[in-house]
């Protein structure tokens, strides 16, 4: 239990707040305030006791002072006390109905929030339910906080996945040793395919010209004439060694002789008759000899035309350009270039050849009638004439290779679809990627936190069937309890059993009120007003009846109520008399099931109610005093005078404004009803109860008509009653703005005191 508020200081209206006099509270302590005392301040003092939470305090903090707020408060186990931004010890068994508890949990203003149904599911579930509670959140903030993990891996995962791959797609990549030349192949064919027109127009390799040596040539050198006749030849010979003409003697003869013309030598004139000579020179070069020649001549030219200098160029011409072909097609085709061992001596092999044949030609046409034989030089040089020729056919034979990739490269762009070579492509880099070594231990990682996110799920699954068979029990009886409290106060409304929802975060609950065995949906700011919902089908003092049903509820479940201090912060606001009598029942109840109950108001009457319920030792009334302008203390209230006294001090009130001018104009008007109840309330006591409000009593007096004793006046007693309405701020938001007119007002007054018999 709390003992006593030792001191308030720095806090709202407590500037330096000492108690005076006996202020011990007792088991029902009543607080008497007038608005603005610091009834509020006080509840606030007490929740951020019981929820630890400094700021409401801090808050709070009274304006235009520089010292911090402290609060020293007495317990049944020592003292408590607010310094330096802390409580000294926690004190949770606390209970608070007031307007914060009605704002943060039923309602505020006149709709129910999101916010509202998060928190009274919280109320609704109690401490076992906000512990499994506390365990599904506390699970689903690990769960988030694994999902941001597993984002973030996936998020460098993904720079080596290709666009429209899952992760766990990735993942399942298996290991491939032969991947690189995979790749490779694969960039291959989408080059191909990209530029596939491109390729269609473009040469395969060429094949050299393998050049081929004349077969003839070996048998032309061993040719001879036997038709020739030997003296001729023995004639000849002589005359070709003594004028030393050996190396060219018989073809230079042999053209000499056809510028002979008749008889007569072509070179001195002379007569040629009896030249014997010259019939050894035409038997020797006779037509045969010169067919010889004619071969030689002629073999010497295809010698040249086999193997010159155009054959040689022909061929490296080729080279050259099947290199550069090579370049163009390797990007799209998996070739080997082709090779020549001999590349770079073609004309030297074939120069060398050429001029070994031509030199053994000449020796044959200078001496035509003799078969000639291949020498040394000419035999190597033939040699290496045939290696040349292997190296072209394996050159070819390489060219034959690459032209058949080439041509099946040239189909396959032809046919194939450039976004599938892409996305084949885009597999195997990935592939490669995966079993890189930094991005093996980014997919270890992934597999880790996919495991712990599957264990927090699973977590998560059970906490939230244990959350749901909790508040599946719970939440029925407390909809039941709510709808006890709203019959006993005679409500003409329920609501039905609250369900419980996880959509959109949190738990919360929502539920429906039944009016006439209507459902109407709670609804919220943004609901339509032409659609029934809980702003518009709820009255003032139907939304306090239902906030206080769900606070008394509460109570009602709570398995630890026995140990708590529960505080009222004027319950009663827009109830009638009825309503009124049951919150003060209700309260009374309240405080013989828990520690401690401590009901603030403003209203004596209200205070009175319970205060006359309630055994005289468990009871004490305290008062919330105005000292000076600034400040509030808390002091001992004698009720019972206050609420027998009140009567005659409101018709003094009256008569010295009327008499002498005296008084605060609202603080007039304020009197008149409690001078007009209390009058009708003690001329018929057995009909007017001491709570009866003045449109009650005007209510009753005229449904009875003219039999009732007060009937002729009942006119008056209305009017005034409506004058007073608009300066009460229970009946009109806008009475502190009212303007009072000083003579309407001592009209009315004038009218009060004249009904009562009390005008001097």
């Amino acid at each position: 239990m709390l003992q006593r508020i030792i001191s308030i200081k720095n806090v709202g209206r407590f500037k330096s707040c000492a108690a005076l006099g006996d202020v011990t509270f007792r088991r029902f302590t009543l607080i008497f305030a007038e608005n603005g005392r610091g009834k509020t301040t006080l509840c606030a003092i007490l929740r951020s006791l019981f929820t630890n939470t400094p700021a409401f305090i801090i808050g709070r903090r009274t304006l235009g002072s520089m010292e911090p707020p402290e609060v020293q408060l007495l317990t049944a186990n020592g003292n408590l006390t607010f310094r330096n931004g802390a409580w000294s010890a926690a004190f949770p068994d606390i209970a608070v109905f007031d307007g914060t508890y009605v704002s943060e949990n039923v309602f505020s203003g006149d709709v129910v929030q999101t916010d509202h149904r998060r928190n009274l599911y919280r109320v609704i579930i109690g401490a076992q339910g906000v512990t499994l509670a506390g365990r599904l959140n506390d699970l689903d903030n690990q769960i988030r906080a694994k999902n941001t993990e597993i984002r973030d891996n996936q998020e460098v995962l993904q720079r080596h996945m290709p666009l429209g791959m899952t992760v766990q797609d990735f993942l399942a990549l298996p290991e491939d040793p032969q991947v690189d030349g995979k790749i490779a192949a694969k960039e291959q064919e989408l080059q191909a395919v990209q530029r596939a027109a491109q390729l269609q127009q473009r040469a395969a390799l060429t094949a050299v010209m393998v050049p081929v040596f004349p077969a003839a040539f070996a048998q032309l050198l061993a040719r001879t004439f036997a038709s020739v006749a030997a003296d001729a030849e023995r004639r000849v010979g002589e005359h070709i060694a003594r004028h030393g003409m050996q190396a060219r003697g018989e073809s230079w003869l042999t053209e000499g002789l056809g510028y002979v013309a008749g008889e007569e030598c072509p070179f001195c004139g002379q007569s040629l008759a009896a030249v014997e000579l010259i019939g050894a020179y035409r038997s020797f070069f006779s037509r045969e000899y010169h067919a010889l020649r004619d071969e030689v001549t002629a073999m010497n030219g295809q010698v040249g035309g086999a193997i010159g200098d155009r054959v040689s160029g022909a061929i490296e011409q080729t080279i050259l350009q099947n290199n550069s072909s090579v370049e163009f097609w390797q990007p799209y085709c998996d070739i080997a270039p082709p090779v020549l061992s001999a590349a770079g001596t073609v004309g030297e092999v074939m120069a060398a050849l050429r001029q070994s044949a031509q030199a053994l030609l000449q020796t044959k046409a200078g001496t035509p009638l003799d078969a000639v034989a291949p020498d040394d030089g000419f035999t190597l040089a033939l040699g290496a004439f045939e290696a040349l020729r292997t190296s072209l056919g394996t050159y070819n034979a390489a060219v034959a290779t690459a032209n058949a990739v080439i041509a099946a490269r040239k189909r396959q762009a032809q046919t194939a679809n450039a976004r599938d070579v892409e996305n084949a492509l885009g597999r195997l880099r990935a592939q490669k990627a995966r079993h890189t070594e930094a991005v093996r231990q980014r997919c270890a990682s992934e597999t880790r936190l996919q495991g712990e996110k599957t264990a927090l799920e699973g977590g998560k699954g059970r906490a939230r069937e244990q959350l749901d068979a909790h508040t599946q029990q719970v939440i029925t009886q407390y909809g039941q309890s709510i709808n006890r409290y709203l019959e006993r106060i005679n409500a003409g409304f329920r609501i039905t059993t609250p369900t419980h929802s996880y959509r959109g975060g949190p738990p919360s609950t929502s539920y429906q009120i039944l009016i006439n065995q209507n459902a109407v949906d709670l609804g919220d700011a943004a609901t339509p007003a032409d659609r029934p919902s809980f702003r518009n089908t709820l009255s003032a003092g139907d939304r306090s009846s239902l906030a206080l049903a769900f606070f008394l509820a509460q109570l009602e479940q709570d398995a630890n109520r026995a140990g708590k201090v529960v505080v009222f912060d004027d319950p009663f606001t827009s109830l009638d008399s009825f309503r009124r009598n049951h919150t003060a029942h209700q309260i009374q109840r309240c405080g013989e099931t828990c520690a401690q109950v401590i009901l603030l108001s403003h209203d004596t009457g209200f205070l009175y109610l319970l205060w006359d319920r309630v055994p005289p030792a468990d009871r004490k009334a305290l008062w919330l005093a105005r000292v000076g302008e600034e400040n509030t203390t808390i002091a001992e209230w004698d009720i019972e005078r206050a609420v027998q006294a009140r009567y005659r001090a409101d018709i003094d009130t009256l008569q010295r404004f009327v008499s002498l001018g005296q008084g605060e104009p609202m603080d007039v008007i304020q009197k008149i009803r409690p001078v007009l109840e209390g009058y009708c309330r003690t001329l018929y006591p057995t009909q007017f109860g001491e709570q009866e409000m003045m449109g009650s009593i005007v209510t009753k007096i005229r449904n009875e008509g003219s039999g009732h004793p007060l009937y002729p006046i009942v006119e008056d007693l209305d009017e005034l009653n409506m004058y007073c309405r608009r300066y009460h701020h229970a009946e009109n938001p806008n009475a502190a703005s009212e303007q009072i007119d000083d003579a309407e007002l001592q009209g009315y007054v004038k009218r009060a005191l004249k009904l009562v018999g009390c005008l001097p």
